[in-house]
């Protein structure tokens, strides 16, 4: 019943809006050990928010125009500009050297070729904009296009969103202090197909930095969401992650929205062995290095769609936000992006990582 929608990837087409309706750092030495001889890099994560679930498109299946109306109504209502700001205000306060980002979304009307008629909104243009404007300095090392969706509205009018994950980097520090290099991205071979001719499109990218001569790998990823219990394909990426990720000569850091819930409450629909999966295979996970696992809940900060007051705003259940570290040391994670006027449904977070003196 979704053969009107189109994913738009080299050319081709095929319907992919279930899952979109699925969707449901920085390294800096850290203020508290500036002048020491401790090597310390801060990293960040932050899901961005695509502004809708789409589950419009799921309460009204036989009413498109009404599902359309309702979803540019929402995402109009989002405030793309001014959580853009907000979540430059937190980088602005932690000073990150690198941040991993998901959900950093393109809204736009584009002709059946792809080519652009008007811009709604784009995360990434708004947030760098918003980074400048405070006099902050960074660069976007990687950008990987993911989910890309196209809803016909008009004779060679088309609806059009992209997902993307991306990797920002300071850049008004020496070479000496941050040099990056090795810069590289790919899907993951598991993929997960809610229904034939659905993917869900997931992957991962990963980054070299050396500081102040000694390097970390640096990954970013935003897992699948696991739509079935039975689903394996999000343990699959997240085993596929950590192999890739065996390959590094440096210590690893693991940074992303991983859609599996470390908080131990057993609440939430992103109760999946994943995250507990890349523990047992090595890595520490930054928050219960130095908390309870079942505080820093992450998600949500409120909700989206037609189930808006499932759950009281900023009452979030899950801790899916998660950094994972290996052959490094956790000196301190924080949890940020919680104060009234969210960012975005998810917090961010942040942890200060040494690597050695």
């Amino acid at each position: 019943m979704f053969t009107w929608l189109k994913h738009w990837t080299g050319g081709r087409a095929l319907g992919v809006l279930l899952v979109a309706a699925a969707f449901v750092l920085g390294l800096a030495a850290a203020p508290g050990f500036a002048g020491s001889d401790k090597r310390v890099v801060k990293v960040m994560t932050y899901n961005m928010d695509a502004g809708t679930d789409f589950l419009y498109f799921f309460a009204y299946p036989d009413e498109l125009a009404a599902a359309y109306a309702a979803t540019v109504d929402e995402l109009a209502r989002s405030g793309f500009d001014d959580r853009a700001a907000r979540l430059a205000d937190t980088m602005a306060a932690e000073r990150p050297y690198l941040v991993s980002l998901q959900e950093v979304t393109v809204w736009d009307y584009v002709t059946d070729g792809g080519s652009r008629i008007q811009l709604l909104a784009d995360q990434l243009e708004l947030l760098i904009a918003a980074l400048e404007v405070r006099g902050l300095h960074y660069k976007i090392v990687a950008v990987q296009p993911l989910t890309n969706l196209m809803l016909p509205v008009a004779f060679n009018v088309n609806f059009h969103f992209l997902d993307r994950n991306v990797i920002l980097a300071r850049t008004d520090l020496s070479q000496a202090e941050l040099a990056l290099s090795n810069a590289r991205q790919a899907q993951f071979l598991a993929t997960s197909e809610p229904l034939p001719g659905f993917p869900q499109v997931n992957g991962w990218m990963s980054v070299d930095a050396k500081i102040r001569g000694k390097s970390v790998r640096f990954f970013a990823t935003h897992l699948a969401t696991q739509l079935l219990p039975s689903d394996p394909v999000q343990e699959a990426q997240g085993t596929e992650l950590v192999e890739i990720a065996s390959g590094s000569p440096f210590p690893v850091v693991l940074a992303g929205d991983f859609n599996s819930d470390m908080s131990g409450l057993g609440i939430g629909p992103d109760q999946t062995p994943t995250a507990s999966a890349i523990v047992t295979a090595g890595y520490t996970d930054a928050w219960t290095a130095v908390h309870q696992p079942w505080e820093g809940l992450t998600w949500p900060l409120f909700w989206e769609d037609i189930y808006a007051g499932v759950y009281p705003d900023g009452a979030p259940v899950e801790r899916i936000d998660l950094i994972f570290e290996k052959g490094l040391e956790v000196l301190d994670a924080k949890v940020v992006g919680v104060s009234e006027r969210y960012p975005s449904d998810h917090a961010g977070v942040v942890a200060t990582l040494l690597i050695e003196k």
